[in-house]
């Protein structure tokens, strides 16, 4: 019987934790601490590839990111959505989420996904477990190094899963023991964001600065990504923490002249086949991200990709999907790429860009795959998720410089992101700068899931110059930038202390 539960719940870790049903009530599990596990290296890689799979899964087989760049954003829907999906997504668009919590159409569902937070702490229960067990596996079959780098691999799922988390719903419950057991209430977004920085921090020197394996950058995290990752927890409380900002952008500012003493880590200039590059993940440029690729049978759910609804055919659907789902506003997408000033961005990642209709096409996300043939030949996408890359970090550090006053060091830091795309240099100071810091984070990270995030953390979301749908201050305060929690009656039964976001309920 023991052997018969080892192998199913080591199954159920490697493929989704299905036995894993309420993450304040992970059950111990004798077939991860027996004799027949954390014996060899394999078993330390399999179990860190179960970890890779949950994290797949959140990100891969959901509407994540297109949400994450849909909501309160210059875009709407100019075509007739699949399955019905106009109404929810211009609910999203339009920040009223209450019918889409509430609703049970397909999209309402998808986007609903957003509002679980089950899959993360399915990724931090699993990075606990690896890290309390691994010291199980003799040294004679684990070097020091290696055992050191899966706790450092570990750490930062967990911890990217816990930045998604205070993103996403603000306060978190919060823990790092394997097997947890007990009912905690929600911790502070900020308190948490400390703890997280804390935990990176003290492993980021177990992790390499790139892998010899090609096929692992990008996709496992090195240094570079864990400062990708420091940056992010840092301008997320400097952004709540009211009382010293200024030690968070200072923290960012020292992570970006580690980042520059790098080599390994390179902007690419901005061509189609650069283009093609990057979002398969495996560049200089890339520093984090999560794998799609057809050909070793790892593809993700359509909708995952913005692709899905601001592209079509030859990018996206049969050869009878001649127009797109859904398009950037003419007027914000031309002040967002003026005509006037030199961008290849305007030509590489667009096409028909002001057409303000359903010709618009975004032509970032173009590796794609095809099933069928003739009239049933079909396209899908087959870019990776990429959740951090290089020009991300340097606009937090171009930021953080122009918080503190450092003018001619924020100007450097965002003229490096303009130069690889062949655009102008900024010259402005103050505000503008500030301004301009974060207009080129919208221009340059388009479609990869960072705009609502943004757009909260600087609190811009109450500004119609920055939003398609403001936040009223007093909802903000309210927490009307958070989106709303599900919780399940187990979670509710487990732990009568949480509770949902007060806003939505």
């Amino acid at each position: 019987m023991k052997k018969l539960t080892k192998l199913i719940l080591l199954g159920s870790l490697m493929f989704g934790f299905t036995a894993c049903d309420n993450f304040l009530n992970v059950t111990p599990i004798d077939a991860l601490s027996g004799n027949n596990f954390w014996k060899t290296k394999k078993d330390a890689e399999s179990y860190m590839g179960g970890i890779y799979t949950r994290l797949r899964s959140k990100v891969g087989n959901s509407i994540l990111i297109p949400a994450l760049d849909m909501r309160a954003n210059f875009v709407k829907v100019v075509g007739t959505i699949d399955n019905s999906g106009n109404g929810p997504v211009n609910n999203v668009i339009n920040n009223n989420l209450k019918p889409v919590f509430s609703g049970g159409s397909t999209y309402d569902n998808r986007f609903k996904d957003v509002m679980n937070w089950k899959g993360w702490y399915d990724v931090i229960a699993a990075s606990n477990i690896l890290i309390f067990e691994i010291d199980k596996i003799p040294s004679s079959e684990l070097s020091d190094k290696d055992r050191r780098q899966y706790k450092a691999e570990a750490t930062f799922t967990r911890n990217l899963s816990y930045m998604f988390l205070i993103k996403i719903f603000g306060d978190a419950v919060y823990y790092t023991d394997a097997y947890h057991s007990e009912a905690l209430p929600r911790m502070n977004q900020v308190e948490v964001a400390k703890l997280c920085i804390e935990d990176v921090k003290s492993v980021i020197n177990d992790l390499p600065v790139k892998y010899s394996d090609n096929a692992s950058t990008g996709f496992r995290p090195t240094k570079g990504a864990a400062i990708a990752l420091l940056m992010h927890l840092n301008m997320w409380a400097a952004a709540w923490d009211e009382t010293d900002k200024n030690q968070y952008y200072q923290a960012v500012v020292d992570l970006g002249q580690e980042l520059a003493s790098y080599t390994d880590y390179q902007l690419l200039p901005l061509t189609i086949e650069n283009t093609k590059k990057i979002f398969k993940g495996k560049t200089s440029e890339n520093l984090f991200g999560v794998l799609q690729e057809y050909n070793y049978g790892e593809t993700f759910a359509a909708f995952a990709n913005p692709s899905f609804f601001f592209s079509h055919y030859p990018y996206r659907g049969q050869t009878s999907k001649t127009t797109s789902f859904m398009a950037y506003e003419k007027e914000y997408i031309e002040k967002l790429f003026p005509v006037a000033t030199p961008d290849e961005r305007r030509a590489i990642w667009f096409e028909n860009m002001s057409s303000d209709n359903n010709t618009f096409q975004l032509k970032k996300f173009i590796n794609i795959y095809s099933t069928g043939t003739g009239a049933n030949l079909t396209v899908n996408n087959d870019d990776s998720a990429i959740i951090f890359r290089l020009p991300d970090a340097l606009l937090l550090v171009a930021e953080a410089h122009a918080e503190l006053g450092n003018e001619d060091e924020a100007r450097g830091y965002v003229n490096q992101v303009r130069n690889a795309a062949g655009a102008p240099a900024f010259t402005s100071s103050g505000q503008g700068l500030k301004d301009d810091i974060y207009k080129e984070r919208s221009r340059e990270l388009i479609g990869e899931g960072h705009f609502f995030f943004d757009l909260v953390r600087t609190k811009r979301a109450v500004s119609t110059e920055f939003s398609n749908a403001i936040i009223p201050v007093g909802n903000f305060n309210s927490g009307a930038w958070t989106w709303p929690l599900i919780i399940s009656s187990q979670e509710a039964s487990a732990n009568p202390s949480l509770i949902g976001n007060t806003f939505w309920n």
